[in-house]
């Protein structure tokens, strides 16, 4: 009997930390630095199944797909651009702290810079989109 009460007990203690790993479902404000110093910004809008991460990014150039995964605070995220009549493959490794999301992005070979990206909006939102 007590260990079933323990099992149980331990069994529901997992249960409350799974569910307290919030969502990166939602809406970012998401910018990053280039090897070059210059900025760029976007909206990110992701969505997170489990592991799997899958969203895209809008800015005034249009939208892009976006996959990535995450596991416990690390962030992977990946996409590609043309630039210049050739595709460029950006990848991020970043890591999540509450509303926060912040690494380093690897744009191709041209090289690497800062990753940032703060929660705007709700998990609605973006399942919205």
């Amino acid at each position: 009997m007590i260990r079933t009460a323990r099992v149980a007990l331990v069994a529901f203690v997992l249960a409350v930390a799974v569910a307290a790993q919030a969502s990166l479902t939602g809406e970012w404000a998401m910018s990053f630095t280039t090897p070059r110093g210059g900025r760029s910004e976007y909206t990110l809008y992701m969505t997170q199944e489990g592991p799997r991460l899958t969203g895209h990014l809008t800015s005034e150039y249009g939208e892009t797909p976006v996959k990535g995964s995450v596991s416990g605070d690390e962030v992977k995220l990946a996409w590609s651009i043309m630039e210049n009549g050739k595709p460029l493959d950006i990848s991020v490794t970043a890591t999540v702290k509450g509303d926060s999301i912040n690494g380093t992005i690897k744009l191709g070979t041209v090289g690497e810079g800062t990753f940032n990206a703060e929660r705007t909006g709700s998990e609605l939102a973006a399942a919205v989109r």
